[in-house]
């Protein structure tokens, strides 16, 4: 009886180390394409395609102009085109079409970003580098001005505890198809700069959108129909290839990333399988231990 409870506590105890998968998040994508705007979703860690994320934008007229920016807060996606001052809004589950948020009287949007508060948007026509900041409703709240060294098409707004002591900051490109990505305070002011640099890890140029998910960075390499993924530090983790996972829209061609997890107010995001906490872990092993000890004690009490 003792050497069955043995193995059977060791059994569970090697079921919840190895447990699920690692921890991965979405992260959606909206490609430039004229026509047939749509949004995709891949996971962050096997880079597979998200079952039912790939989808036509459900708003006609964005559907019909060159598809660009996109943020994902919670549940709501809030999506953007080269051609249009709008900020379209559509559910991440019912893929419904939500309205607009907002006209921002732009020419067109390159990329959008949230901090779980607010929504972000800067033009694609120029690099001046002024962001408009809107509330959830639409409402505009004001300008940050982060200079003319802020890119067109790859910024995000993070929250990550090795810049800056974890203050919320924008990471952004230099330009249209320019790399590396500086980060920013909430204020404008520069603070690190080539936080990410792609060339530095033998990648030309043509590195756009920036998600990123509270852990690591996704840079998109839109014309290599890939992802570049980098740790919290800015060290370069691989490649995620997604020459594998049809399109069939548009080719893709990944302008603007999202996921959630960015910030402290959009935290969290789609648990596609988690490993276990270490605490947690430790925790359940302890309890086992224990169950063991006092069943082993039960069982010395009754011996003669």
């Amino acid at each position: 009886m003792r050497q069955k409870l043995f193995v059977l506590i060791v059994g569970l105890l090697v079921l919840v180390s190895e447990g699920a998968p690692a921890q991965a998040s979405e992260i959606w994508g909206n490609s430039a394409s004229s026509g047939n705007v749509n949004l995709e979703a891949f996971d962050s860690v096997t880079g597979t395609l998200i079952p039912g994320q790939q989808f036509l934008v459900p708003n006609l007229t964005a559907r019909a102009d060159n598809g660009r920016g996109v943020a994902l807060l919670g549940n709501t996606i809030y999506y953007t085109t080269a051609n249009s001052g709008n900020i379209y809004i559509t559910d991440r589950t019912s893929h419904a079409d939500l309205g607009i948020l907002v006209n921002t009287g732009f020419p067109g949007i390159a990329n959008v970003a949230t901090d779980g508060t607010s929504i972000y948007a800067a033009s694609y026509q120029t690099s001046s580098g002024v962001v408009n900041k809107y509330d959830t409703a639409g409402n505009f709240v004001g300008t940050v001005n982060v200079g003319t060294g802020f890119g067109r098409d790859g910024f995000e707004v993070q929250n990550n505890p090795n810049i800056a002591g974890g203050a919320t900051t924008f990471i952004s490109n230099r330009g249209d198809l320019t790399s590396p990505y500086d980060v920013y305070s909430s204020t404008g002011a520069l603070l690190l700069t080539a936080f990410i640099n792609p060339s530095l890890n033998g990648f030309g140029t043509g590195q756009t959108g920036i998600a990123y998910d509270g852990n690591h960075y996704f840079v998109s390499d839109i014309f290599g129909n890939r992802l570049f993924e980098y740790d919290g530090t800015g060290a370069f983790v691989r490649i995620i290839d997604l020459s594998g996972i049809l399109n069939p829209f548009t080719g893709r061609l990944l302008e603007d990333l999202s996921a959630v997890g960015n910030t402290v107010g959009n935290p969290g995001g789609p648990d596609l399988g988690a490993v276990p906490e270490p605490g947690t872990l430790l925790l359940v092993g302890t309890s086992l231990a224990s169950l063991a000890g006092a069943a082993w004690r039960r069982r010395g009490d009754k011996q003669p």
